[in-house]
């Protein structure tokens, strides 16, 4: 959780004009991931940061989102002090403190933590503008808190420390490595592998039930290259049409398998393997 601490911990305060690029980059990141404009650049490439306004400049544009993000969170003012920063925040502080119910199972917990980070509505630090999303890919707080703070394809990184809060919540111990020796964190076939080494792995065409809050792995389609390429946790059983309800990161609801957001969607067992959790 250090690179949680990490987003959340306030820069030099107040953020102002004359603030470094670095600390105005964190504020307009976080306005961004609140669905609040910090402004638009039009000669910047779509796939950059500064197409949607986040440049380490606190103009017009970024003072202008301050003051739209003061109003929604009633506070006194738009000056982006403690209380600000708090309130800017607060989100990812609730979506990573789970306490469970008293004698809880493991799965209702993985499913409930998912909820729990799905209502803070995790994205990255892009914007819809029109039907065209600009911003850099896989950017931004939340990816960096869900990827031991680097910018990265977080889908694994999301439904990992979804996993690993529940357990850690529980006192209980991982049933597979997440992480650690010959396991790559973030990598979904590392995962699915260190699942098989356990036999937690449940293949599409086995009978043996899924329970929810067991991870889903979708089997890569294309010949050759990684053997899955996405993965979520299931939020349901699976019902006889092989259907199932999950909840995944680096997705949309389009059904994007590189989207920008946290998602519940719908999936299909005949496209994935399990690990049991």
């Amino acid at each position: 959780m250090a690179q949680l601490d990490n987003e959340i911990a306030a820069p030099q305060l107040p953020i102002t004009a004359a603030s470094n690029d670095g600390d105005i980059v964190r504020l307009q990141e976080w306005l961004v991931v609140r669905g609040i404009s910090v402004g638009e650049n039009s000669d910047a490439p779509a796939g950059t940061a500064a197409a949607v306004g986040i440049d380490g400049d606190f103009g017009p544009a970024t003072e202008a989102g301050c003051a739209t993000f003061a109003v929604a969170a009633q506070l006194p003012g738009s000056t982006v002090n403690d209380a600000f920063w708090q309130a800017l925040t607060s989100g990812m502080r609730t979506a990573f403190t789970f306490k469970p119910a008293p004698g809880m199972a493991t799965g209702d917990a993985v499913v409930a933590t998912a909820r729990q980070h799905l209502a803070q509505r995790p994205i990255e630090a892009r914007r819809l503008i029109g039907n065209q999303l600009f911003g850099r890919d896989n950017s931004g707080p939340w990816v960096r808190a869900y990827c031991l703070g680097i910018s990265d394809q977080w889908c694994q990184g999301a439904a990992s420390q979804w996993v690993k809060q529940a357990f850690g919540a529980l006192a209980k111990p991982l049933p597979f490595p997440l992480d650690g020796p010959g396991v790559a964190p973030l990598f979904v076939p590392s995962i699915v592998e260190s699942a098989r080494r356990a036999g937690k792995l449940v293949p599409a065409n086995s009978a043996t039930p899924v329970p929810p809050g067991s991870f889903f792995f979708v089997r890569n389609p294309a010949a050759g290259g990684p053997s899955h390429i996405h993965v979520g946790v299931t939020i349901s059983p699976i019902r006889p049409d092989g259907r199932f309800d999950t909840i995944e990161g680096n997705t949309n609801t389009d059904g994007s398998s590189n989207g920008w957001e946290v998602c519940q969607r719908l999936r299909s067992r005949t496209t994935c393997d399990f690990g049991v959790l």
